[in-house]
């Protein structure tokens, strides 16, 4: 069909395009009235604004951005602008994520210099009770996503080139998916559809996304997007808008931010070669914007999430700022039914992992195998042990790829 139509189901026939198809044309939903008119309106818990195109959550909890800069978090109050340090005297903090369960906040970041993950509980402009839930092991955890549903914490393991997870208190850690895997960056999920995404810079050539069940079942991976279809290299930030069931990164070689469907069509590039995205590393989404941490401008800077306009820096830093996330209920939104995971952890032992169409899958930490109820874990003592110059490590005869003793 020529420019501005589309095929009809008849596949003969083209029409006109109504607005509604068009990217951007609603803050979330979109209702066809005429031929040519369309009508805006919200998921439930939004409320439409006076424009009859933006959706505002209903919840009255102040939207808060966390961002790191290797030695403290600090955060930004959307609403009123004002900008606090949350903790400080950290030694090498890259990425942060949240959980907010019970009416309770919980933060959760990496520090590579302790080797460790960390966890605090979040009550307006203070962090208190901060511990460490991962304790070794960790070298280089660059990718954290938290799953409100199963509670598991997933993380990237880039030294290693694998995706690990754990309970959310850091116990019962399994290397989950591992293999092909070249430079692994950044990781976000979507527990709800039960999806895990992640970035992989590949230098030998193939930057891409790529996306597994959140099981880890090796028949669910698929990459979504190559990148060098637009001439990138280096996918840095993920983040996920999950109304709209799109991913958005940045790629800090091109300087430019992209956004798919889960599955990977309806491609859009939202921004390139603004004088504040010269070299993105990391992104987050809230509403209608996105916010993304800039290491040559060394500023937070949000911008339109549909066609990149109106683009302002939010806060300018002294160093360089590294993990951002935007802090809200309205970020985790609940799925419609509850998961079996979520009813005495699946019966399963250890670990219950979401899988597609509300299915689960037991798996049990290292150094143990399912038995044959497949709910039971039990010791598993067959490993390959090797020793490098500074650690020795263990991996899974049967899987090779995957350490075991990391």
């Amino acid at each position: 069909c020529p420019l501005g139509q589309h095929l009809d189901q008849d596949k003969q026939t083209c029409t006109e395009n109504h607005p509604c198809i068009q990217f951007g044309a609603c803050s979330q939903l979109c209702k066809k009235v005429s031929r040519i008119r369309h009508k805006c309106y919200c998921h439930e818990g939004f409320v439409l604004q006076p424009d009859k195109f933006t959706c505002k959550s209903k919840d009255s909890s102040h939207p808060i951005i966390v961002f790191s800069n290797r030695h403290e978090l600090r955060t930004i109050d959307l609403r009123r602008g004002v900008v606090r340090p949350l903790i400080s005297s950290l030694k090498d903090t890259i990425v942060v994520d949240f959980i907010h369960k019970h009416n309770e906040t919980h933060l959760f970041w990496t520090d590579w210099a302790d080797d460790k993950i960390y966890k605090g509980s979040l009550a307006g402009d203070s962090l208190s009770n901060i511990h460490g839930v991962v304790h070794s092991g960790l070298t280089t955890a660059e990718g954290l996503a938290v799953d409100w549903i199963g509670d598991n914490l997933y993380w990237i393991q880039s030294s290693l080139d694998q995706i690990e997870v754990a309970k959310i208190n850091g116990s019962f850690r399994q290397t989950l998916i591992a293999g092909s895997m070249e430079r692994p960056r950044a990781l976000a999920l979507d527990p709800r559809e039960a999806i895990l995404f992640w970035t992989d810079w590949d230098p030998n050539g193939s930057p891409r996304i790529e996306s597994c069940s959140m099981d880890g079942k090796d028949e669910n991976r698929k990459t979504v997007f190559w990148v060098s279809k637009y001439g990138g290299a280096w996918p840095n930030g993920l983040t996920m808008d999950y109304l709209a069931k799109r991913i958005y990164w940045t790629d800090a070689r091109s300087d430019s931010i992209h956004t798919t469907l889960y599955d990977g069509s309806e491609h859009h590039e939202i921004i390139r070669g603004h004088q504040y995205l010269s070299h993105p590393f990391a992104l987050a989404i809230f509403e209608s914007h996105i916010y993304w941490t800039d290491w040559r401008s060394s500023s937070v800077i949000r911008a339109n999430k549909w066609n990149g306009s109106d683009v302002q820096i939010i806060e300018r830093t002294i160093s360089k700022p590294f993990g951002i996330k935007v802090v809200h209920p309205s970020l985790q939104p609940k799925a419609k039914t509850t998961h079996s995971c979520e009813i005495d952890n699946g019966n399963c032992s250890h670990l219950c992992l979401l899988g597609f169409n509300q299915t689960k899958k037991c798996a049990c930490p290292h150094i143990m195998r399912l038995s044959e109820d497949r709910l039971t874990c039990e010791e598993n003592k067959v490993m390959l042990l090797f020793s490098g110059q500074n650690e020795i490590r263990g991996v899974d005869i049967a899987k090779p790829y995957h350490h075991i003793i990391p």
